[in-house]
């Protein structure tokens, strides 16, 4: 699957063995950046075809990332990569999400 590459200066620094942070953002480790004044997260090439959440704290952004993960997942179609991708590594995991 391919990533969207977003400016180092823009990036979040997120450590994703932090404990509080919940198994999805762990095991897919959504790129996290900050676009004006909100924080965002991105999992695939771009905010339109890859699985996308803002919000104004980085606590937000990550919320909103799992909600659309979950919907994108529930609604997954054979083509597409990026819910299909998730839904692999988050099973291979062996590890309840939800």
């Amino acid at each position: 699957m391919k990533q969207m590459k977003i400016s180092e200066h823009l990036k979040v620094s997120l450590n994703y063995e932090e404990k509080e942070l919940s198994r999805a953002v762990k095991e897919l480790q959504p790129v996290v950046f900050q676009d004006g004044n909100e924080f965002c997260c991105l999992l695939g090439p771009d905010m339109k075809e890859g699985i996308f959440g803002c919000g104004i704290s980085l606590q937000e952004a990550l919320k909103d990332w799992e909600r659309n993960l979950e919907k994108r997942i529930d609604g997954a179609t054979e083509g597409d990569e990026v819910a299909l991708y998730a839904i692999d590594v988050l099973k291979a995991s062996n590890k309840k999400i939800w």
